[in-house]
């Protein structure tokens, strides 16, 4: 019979009661289920058994990695006691140019090349950059050389800025690109060697001839080098050129060091006779330095603790034959940026070297944050104009040695795509010039024309008087000014060679944007002359308009007062 039982719960179930089966009816899948439960069973065992014996072989281990480390420490401890007392080796040591900044920003050690033409500069620099030597017929300046005209002449007529990185262990890193590149391959090419690298080194190519001497006076104002590097030819020797750049680089008070040249194919009197030659000038009383000749790393090491002295090292080498390559290549990894920038001022300056126009982007300029932290999408003022206000601007996007950046920092150069804060006006590359500034519109900024400095002649012809015009470099300013008041106290109103006199300079064409405290450069011809801005006016074109004329009147009515003195006072009594 079947017996059929409802059970009322959380589910229904239902089941029928069926008659036990007798043992001789089982099957034999029955048996082989009851094999394999059993065989399963002592599988698990197994593994229970080995786990247990893992567990407890892991926790013998730790506690002998625990003793070990304890040792360890001890050790470490010993070591570091005994490193404290000794002084680290010479190959332990870590040139103090390859350290990060505690924000992550990399070390730009920025170098001026400066010498005659066909010295040698672009080529060296090609060397240090590219990593291959030259072969004697100008195949490391043509990598160097941005124009046409300046591969076709062999003669560098602009500012151009190479970069080579620096790694941990004081090696080069670098990029064997060409100039002639595309943008894209260029900006690869950078990032390459900034990502590789813990430093960077800015090698500024400047130019040679004497047509060019305000270019590179300019590249020596307005890129603000740390050092400067003096190439010379050991077959050429000392120049007229040699001499103006050596002259402008110690008036701004730039550390130098010596380079010759071409030594591989200089007769060895020719070197010598060129090597004394240097070794006078820089011991004359203008300079004032102390020449060193680098032979081996130890002179180097010599040279990089007594920086702060007037010691100047020189370098003996070839281009072609890599003789004296390591000793510059060893000294330039070892210098560290000479200036320091004020990063947390809250105002910012931006100093404008060159400008562009980009397709899709619009105007870009180029140049330095002198102060502050430049941030991209802020708003900044531009100017002075050629009527002398700042208009507002927008700074959208930032790039600097052509790698993306959100900041740019005090001392560092980029470039900054800047539109119109006013969505009617359209702001033109032709309207922005060199020299002019980005700057916070809280600081207020005023241009000025008119202002004061404290002079030296280094060299005159004749006499220097009033009226006086000549081209007065102002950081990255350059433009003609005239001397309008002379105040000297030696032979009246006039200058010659060696004089220092408080000088009223005013610009003749446009207002800019000066600083107290900023060193001047004034040339014209063979007349230059250095100083230092102690007074700055806020006037403009009108306002010195109306002074003139007013000097002017004060003057004739001075002359004829003078005249009806000696019309009315004898002969006599005059003293004539």
């Amino acid at each position: 019979g079947r017996l059929e039982i409802m059970v009322v719960g959380e589910e229904a179930k239902s089941f029928r009661q069926e008659p036990p089966v007798p043992k001789n009816s089982i099957s034999k899948s029955s048996k082989k289920s009851d094999d394999k439960s059993r065989k399963k069973k002592t599988k698990t065992r197994k593994k229970k058994s080995k786990a247990a014996a893992s567990e407890k072989k892991i926790l013998k281990d730790e506690e002998a990695v625990k003793e070990h480390q304890k040792e360890s420490g001890k050790k470490e401890e010993m070591v570091a006691k005994e490193s404290k007392n000794k002084a680290p080796a010479e190959e332990d040591r870590i040139p103090p140019t390859i350290e990060r900044k505690d924000d992550g920003r990399i070390h730009d050690l920025r170098v001026a090349m400066v010498g005659n033409v066909d010295s040698g500069k672009s080529t060296l620099i090609g060397v240090l950059t590219g990593g291959e030597l030259d072969d004697g017929r100008g195949k490391a300046r043509s990598k160097i050389f941005a124009h046409r005209h300046e591969a076709a002449t062999g003669r560098t007529s602009c500012i151009s800025q190479h970069i080579v990185g620096v790694r941990d262990d004081g090696k080069f890193v670098h990029s064997n690109k060409s100039a002639n590149l595309t943008t894209a391959a260029k900006n690869k090419a950078w990032r390459e060697v900034i990502n590789n690298s813990r430093s960077v080194i800015t090698l500024v190519d400047l130019a040679g001839h004497e047509r060019y001497l305000k270019t590179t006076i300019g590249g020596l104002t307005g890129c603000f080098p740390d050092y400067a590097c003096l190439i010379i030819g050991a077959n050429m020797g000392i120049t007229k050129m040699t001499k103006e750049h050596l002259g402008v680089v110690l008036a701004l008070n730039i550390p130098v060091c010596c380079v010759v040249t071409k030594i591989d194919i200089c007769p060895s009197n020719v070197k010598a006779r060129t090597k004394r030659h240097l070794f006078r000038i820089l011991k004359s009383r203008g300079a004032k330095k102390q020449p060193f000749l680098v032979k081996d790393e130890k002179d180097v090491q010599t040279c990089l603790k007594n920086q702060s002295t007037k010691i100047t090292p020189v370098f003996m080498l070839s281009a072609v034959t890599g003789q004296g390559m390591g000793n510059l290549e060893a000294y330039l990894s070892g210098l560290r940026p000479r200036q320091t920038w004020d990063d947390e001022a809250k105002s910012v300056e931006f100093s404008i070297e060159e400008t562009f126009n980009v397709t899709g982007v619009g105007v870009v300029v180029s140049g330095t944050a002198t102060t502050g932290r430049l941030v991209a999408n802020s708003t900044l003022l531009l100017g002075p104009f050629s009527d002398g206000s700042f208009k507002p601007v927008l700074a959208r996007t930032i790039q600097r040695k052509r790698v993306p950046v959100p900041v740019c920092n005090a001392g560092e150069s980029c470039a900054v795509a800047v539109r119109s804060a006013k969505r009617k006006e359209t702001l033109r590359r032709a309207q922005i010039r060199r020299g002019m500034v980005l700057v916070d519109p809280s600081s207020d900024p005023k241009s000025t024309v008119s202002f004061e400095a404290d002079i030296l002649v280094l060299h005159h012809p004749t006499t220097i008087k009033e009226n006086y015009q000549a081209v007065v470099h102002c950081g990255i300013i350059r433009q003609t000014a005239k001397m309008v008041r002379i105040q000297h106290k030696g032979n009246g109103e006039c200058l010659r060679t060696g004089d220092k006199a408080s000088v009223l300079f005013r610009f003749m064409v446009r207002p800019e944007f000066v600083h107290v405290g900023t060193t001047i450069i004034f040339r014209e011809g063979t007349t230059k002359g250095v100083g230092k801005v102690t007074r700055v006016f806020n006037d403009s074109f009108k306002s010195v308009a109306q002074l003139t004329d007013e000097e002017m009147k004060k003057k004739k009515e001075e002359v004829q007062k003078d005249q009806e003195r000696r019309i009315r006072v004898p002969k006599a009594e005059r003293g004539d």
